[in-house]
């Protein structure tokens, strides 16, 4: 199972890829510490049904059935359609440990933040911030009092955010996934007390 608390791992498997590949996807929007025990009922059942390991065969195996919806209704995996759309799409991305950003926003329902979160939590070499209500409070709370206080769809308005979480990191002599996750863990604390 994905512990949201410790999501940085450099070192996954593809079967491991593609397991946190489904956890980014599911979490957006979502309390993670909800959506990862769902997750992991899911995916048991999924190798239970098919004798499949790796998740995609296992959703490939299902898919092909005809049965893939309704394990996604029976362990709770929604928005049913949503989630149903994006699972299809990441079945053709091939080897995650060279999956580009753009690829992957290709997948229905993955956007720049999902994509990043996917992204620099897997490949050391991606040093880019995913914006998400957190880090748009601390960029508030740093004196960027326009700072948007949901993740802003559009590009340009992203870039410049982003750009300036960097040079956050950069000052504090931090990764941006570093930064990132401290900061998650700091305002998720105080959000839920």
């Amino acid at each position: 199972m994905i512990n949201p608390l410790e999501v940085t791992n450099y070192n996954r498997s593809q079967s491991e890829l593609q397991e946190f590949l489904l956890f980014c996807i599911n979490v957006a929007g979502k309390k993670s510490a909800v959506e990862a025990p769902k997750l992991e009922v899911f995916l048991q059942r999924v190798r239970d049904l098919t004798g499949h390991d790796a998740p995609f065969d296992g959703l490939r195996a299902l898919k092909k059935e005809g049965n893939l919806q309704s394990i996604m209704h029976w362990a709770a995996i929604s928005p049913y359609k949503q989630r149903y759309n994006s699972y299809q799409d990441v079945l053709s991305l091939g080897d995650l440990r060279s999956v580009t950003l753009p690829k992957l926003m290709k997948v229905r329902g993955v956007g720049l933040k999902t994509a990043r979160f996917f992204l620099s939590h897997s490949r050391e070499d991606f040093d880019e911030p995913m914006l998400d209500t957190h880090i748009l409070q601390f960029l508030r709370d740093q004196g960027y009092s326009n700072a948007p206080k949901s993740t802003p769809q559009n590009e340009g308005i992203y870039n410049y955010y982003a750009n300036v979480f960097k040079m956050f990191a950069r000052t504090l002599g931090q990764s941006v996934t570093d930064l990132d996750l401290t900061i998650w863990k700091q305002y998720s604390q105080t959000t839920n007390n």
